[in-house]
């Protein structure tokens, strides 16, 4: 007020970030996550999805479930190394994969055309986080789904996110409208192929210098070296013995939950 005569205020992240993007949010339980996160896999028509957790550990876990659902899927976090997080992307981007799970890592100054579908697994804690994350649907001038899995806890956060950027989320339906959410023109995008692995950098390219690894990029006709390793998921039923993951994580399964639920309105 010193400096200036009547200033206004212009919030452009309302514009670059809600505009075209379609916002639903469902009650789940913990345990049943999971198995709303493969209903709408089913239901929905998607190019290509981000989900969001909230932790590392979290995003490992969600990505080998979701292999184990039988949908491609690459997973991308901050523990990673740089040059793995960057092939992953890369290929990402590309097609190579529909499903990235991820922390917030990748939520600034990433844009992927073919994505139409962003799914908060973990709602985010404040509102500046959740704009960045569904920011990644919507891109380019083309439509965005952004749908919210919250458990009751959550609820305090939805209600503040929803005053502080002045929007409303809404409860999601029984069906989804697929023109609040599908490209007019899909064969501009290019088509994810079926069953990738998530990339791997063997581990004398990991562990060279940068100088070294652009000599053997170079040497290889700039192909990158892949390896079966951790994190070396591959979508689609049938790939080895699936272990018990019980004891591991807890994302449950349909008739794993128990006590008193919040139901989620999709089925």
């Amino acid at each position: 007020d010193k400096h200036m005569r009547n200033p206004y205020e212009i919030n452009l992240m309302d514009e670059l970030t809600l505009r075209g993007i379609t916002q639903y949010y469902a009650f789940v339980e913990e345990k049943q996550k999971v198995h709303c996160l493969n209903t709408l896999f089913s239901k929905l028509q998607i190019n290509q999805s981000i989900i969001f957790c909230n932790s590392t550990n979290r995003v490992e876990l969600l990505a080998k479930k979701i292999t184990e659902l039988g949908y491609s899927c690459f997973y991308s976090h901050a523990r990673m190394l740089q040059q793995h997080r960057n092939r992953v992307f890369h290929d990402f981007r590309n097609g190579v994969c529909r499903n990235l799970v991820c922390s917030d890592l990748l939520t600034r100054g990433i844009d992927i055309q073919a994505v139409n579908v962003v799914i908060n697994f973990d709602f985010p804690k404040n509102a500046e986080t959740y704009l960045h994350r569904i920011g990644r649907s919507g891109r380019f001038g083309h439509l965005g789904l952004a749908i919210n899995l919250i458990n009751w806890e959550d609820r305090f956060n939805l209600y503040k996110i929803e005053q502080e950027l002045g929007t409303e989320i809404q409860p999601i339906p029984q069906n989804i409208d697929k023109k609040l959410y599908v490209y007019d023109s899909p064969d501009t995008i290019p088509r994810p192929i079926s069953n990738p692995s998530q990339p791997q950098i063997t581990a004398p390219a990991a562990n060279a210098n940068i100088g070294e690894r652009r000599h053997h990029h170079h040497m290889n006709g700039g192909q990158y070296q892949y390896g079966r390793g951790r994190g070396s998921y591959r979508g689609g039923r049938g790939q080895g013995q699936r272990r018990n993951m019980q004891n591991e994580t807890k994302f449950g399964t349909q008739g794993q939950s128990s006590g008193k639920s919040h139901p989620t309105q999709v089925s």
